[in-house]
């Protein structure tokens, strides 16, 4: 039997807007591998980390575990060839979707009205079954 978790998230636009502003680099490192920071970079830079913050903690959600259990930067969000956002994990969140036997976490963003909203699923195995 499928297992399945789910996590939500929204964050307002505007917020990471001021924080970029007041704390710029410091605040990226912290919260965006450099994959994510040079992609938002590119265009709409608020809007596209907001989704990544909640993309980020719509995962940690589906984990069981949040911030700073699972650090930031060990959950990466980038568009995939066909420009959907793929989750790869590293580290601490790496290590948490192993221990819950889920075997993919896929993730969808939507920006309306100053706000990111972000849902992630993960799938997996319940104990005992077999691939």
């Amino acid at each position: 039997m499928a297992a399945h978790r789910i996590g939500v998230d929204i964050v307002p636009v505007g917020r990471i807007r001021r924080s970029l502003e007041s704390f710029g680099d410091a605040f990226r490192k912290r919260l965006l591998t450099p994959g994510e920071s040079e992609y938002c970079r590119r265009g709409r830079e608020p809007e596209r980390v907001a989704g990544r913050v909640a993309a980020k903690e719509a995962v940690m959600k589906v984990l069981g575990l949040g911030w700073p259990a699972i650090p930031w930067t060990s959950i990466e969000v980038l568009p995939d060839e066909s420009g959907r956002p793929a989750v790869h994990l590293t580290g601490k969140a790496a290590e948490a979707m192993s221990r819950l036997g889920i075997m993919a976490i896929d993730v969808s963003i939507t920006h309306d009205c100053d706000v990111a909203i972000a849902a992630a699923i993960g799938t997996g195995l319940v104990r005992g079954d077999k691939l």
